[in-house]
């Protein structure tokens, strides 16, 4: 006999950009609901007294978010909750978000019962559902996903005891690669956590089309731990060897001015183009276009757009011993360097540009194993843990494979 649908309330907060409100959230919600759950997200707006003038990106925010709104077919709540910055993270947690979305989620309750409560992130948004789930009185389920355990769960150093609670009393942990999993799951003990990688809409990835060789991309926020300064000077040093050959940065941030100025100063200004932020299909679109993807990126707790890029027919370099390990296989489907480590970027360059038949293998083993990461892969691993979560679940040895 087939199990029935589950009624699930996710929670995440609105993040300040172009998504809806989270795009890999939002992906995984409107999957689970393709395959029969009924899923609502209530993700918190962040407000402030006199925003308007002390901050002007939350007013901007605000402004442009509804109160509610069925978005690819899931219904999506945005509630105002007091955000006072890390100081008041620190302080209150997800007491905050709790207090602006629990009334919501018990009308909703009471309208529908939930099966379980799914919060993404750990140390806000994990805490509020974890204080909603208590009291609707149904299992927690936790995802963590990269800064909520880069910035709470440093190796050396003892966590908050709050997010070690949060870490501990979840029903259920889900990470979206083995590095962080390795970081959260000692607190744990023998309670069901798993790695559940995040997937990539091939809907959206076109065919690769790069006619030209020697086109390089890099996407990501210029900021100095995605090491675009790094990518640009190993690319400066094959560009005199290569005159084809072109970089692609696409992204805004702090760094740009300095981007700028370094690509002038080493001669290739004319073969470098900084995009600024452009359209997400756009972004696919130049990944179509290019040849190689450079990201050595320190702080990636997994990297969706090396999944994207690999998925467009790049092949994609990444840093050693960060969450895109779990994909990238050094020199069988892209490669790994230390991270920012412009001689062996460099290395990697002068590989695949002299020698692009022999990389063609290597190319389209990365294709491949992308493609095989979808959202549809990523909710039938969800509803799994969902499930065994509403079981008692404990870990088992073969629980943690993904």
């Amino acid at each position: 006999m087939a199990e029935r649908p589950l009624r699930i309330l996710m929670m995440i907060h609105r993040l300040a950009d172009a998504s809806p409100y989270c795009i890999y959230v939002h992906d995984q919600a409107r999957t689970l609901r393709a395959l029969g759950h009924d899923v609502v997200v209530i993700s918190c707006v962040g407000v402030v007294p006199g925003m308007r003038r002390l901050r002007p990106e939350l007013a901007r925010t605000d402004a442009k978010t509804p109160k509610q709104a069925v978005i690819d077919g899931v219904p999506v709540y945005f509630p105002r909750a007091l955000t006072l910055g890390n100081a008041g993270e620190r302080l209150l947690g997800g007491w905050p978000l709790a207090a602006a979305a629990l009334p919501l989620a018990r009308r909703l309750h009471r309208e529908k019962p939930f099966d379980l409560v799914h919060a993404h992130m750990l140390p806000r948004d994990g805490h509020a559902g974890m204080i909603i789930a208590k009291k609707l009185g149904v299992p927690f389920v936790l995802t963590v996903h990269g800064t909520d355990v880069f910035h709470y769960f440093v190796p050396g150093q003892e966590p908050w005891p709050r997010n070690v609670r949060i870490a501990r009393g979840a029903d259920a942990l889900m990470a979206v690669s083995s590095l962080l999993m390795g970081r959260v799951a000692p607190y744990r003990g023998e309670r069901l956590s798993r790695v559940v990688p995040n997937g990539v809409d091939l809907s959206m990835v076109p065919e690769h089309t790069a006619n030209i060789p020697r086109r390089v991309i890099s996407v990501g926020t210029l900021k100095p731990r995605k090491c675009m300064d790094r990518t640009l000077e190993a690319f400066a040093r094959v560009a005199a060897d290569y005159p084809d050959a072109t970089l692609t940065i696409v992204g805004m941030g702090e760094m740009e001015t300095q981007l700028r100025a370094q690509a002038a100063s080493l001669g290739v200004a004319d073969r470098v183009e900084l995009t600024g932020g452009i359209p997400h299909e756009e972004v696919l679109r130049r990944m179509a276009e290019s040849d190689l993807f450079v990201l050595p990126s320190w702080g990636e707790g997994y990297g969706i757009v090396y999944i994207e890029a690999m998925a467009a027919g790049c092949i994609a370099v990444g840093a050693r011993g960060e969450g895109i390990k779990d994909t990238i296989r050094d020199g069988e489907n892209g490669f790994l360097v230390p991270a920012g480590d412009v001689d062996e970027t460099e290395r990697v360059m002068r590989a695949v540009f002299a020698h692009p038949q022999d990389c063609a293998a290597l190319r389209e083993r990365g294709r491949q194993d992308a493609r095989a990461l979808t959202w549809a892969r990523n909710a039938r691993l969800t509803e799994d843990v969902y499930r065994q979560a509403l079981r008692g679940g404990r870990q088992s040895d073969a629980q943690n494979r993904h």
